[in-house]
């Protein structure tokens, strides 16, 4: 039995193989005039297929990072910092730390790119097909208290607990109460040597107590991140500083040429 047009269409997208819906006919033209085997032209319509499903994928995990502010590898100048470099970045992308349950720790100062680099870096690992949420460590840690005042903690430890990966971004920069130091060590916890987390501070492990507020939780809040982890001391100017000084310049050489030209 020959199907029709109509019936084949029907069909394919019953079988959500939309692209190969839209695309067949084009392909089939292109297949008999370069005459290409049957499967060769089956084998093509797979390949759209597949990278349609592909790109839905990527593009759904992107959404469930919820990354703010989505910065591409690219527009991070690597020549002028020390402690990271764009091969490292690479291999970090390859996911390869994951699958071994590792942490990586981005250390340093205010200004050097330390969430560009965590952003770019979730990314690329969506786009490698792993599950990734980002957050500030002071939103992940609002979020931890708010579920144990709605007796929902083992709830959101679960649904956490899906993630290849959590990006706690600027640890240490917002102060917070010892319940809520003690629920970002639970997250930790439980993590640890099963899931990964990816961590950005400009506070050195030693200081550490800054967050977890006794010395007894931050010893063994450290021990259990720095337990199979990556860490990249990152040194350099700030970009903001470094941006606003060549504003500051720009203006007095058009000043300066203004005055020239009076």
């Amino acid at each position: 039995m020959t199907m029709k047009h109509e019936e084949l269409m029907t069909g394919l997208r019953q079988l959500r193989l939309h692209d190969m819906a839209t695309q067949y006919v084009e392909i089939s033209k292109i297949s008999e005039k370069e005459k290409r085997t049957y499967e060769q032209y089956l084998a093509k319509l797979v390949q759209i297929e597949l990278a349609s499903k592909n790109k839905l994928k990527v593009d759904r995990l992107t959404k469930a990072a919820k990354i703010p502010i989505y910065k591409s590898l690219d527009a991070y100048n690597f020549e002028v910092r020390e402690g990271i470099t764009a091969k490292a970045m690479h291999r970090l992308a390859t996911g390869d730390f994951l699958r071994k349950a590792g942490n990586v720790v981005f250390f340093g100062s205010f200004g050097v790119g330390k969430s560009h680099l965590a952003a770019s870096l979730t990314g690329m690992l969506c786009e490698a097909g792993f599950k990734c949420f980002y957050s500030s460590t002071h939103a992940i840690i609002n979020q931890l208290t708010l579920a144990k005042r709605d007796l929902a903690l083992t709830s959101l430890f679960k649904r956490l607990d899906k993630y290849d990966l959590i990006v706690c971004d600027e640890l240490g920069y917002v102060p917070h109460d010892q319940d809520g130091a003690d629920l970002f060590f639970q997250l930790i916890s439980q993590r640890n040597e099963r899931k990964s987390l990816l961590i950005t501070t400009n506070l050195t492990y030693s200081e550490w107590d800054k967050v977890f507020l006794n010395l007894r939780t931050t010893a063994a809040a450290v021990d259990r991140v720095i337990h199979n982890c990556e860490t990249f001391n990152i040194k350099g100017d700030s970009w903001r500083e470094t941006e606003a000084k060549q504003r500051l310049k720009n203006k007095e050489l058009t000043e300066y040429g203004s005055k020239i030209t009076q």
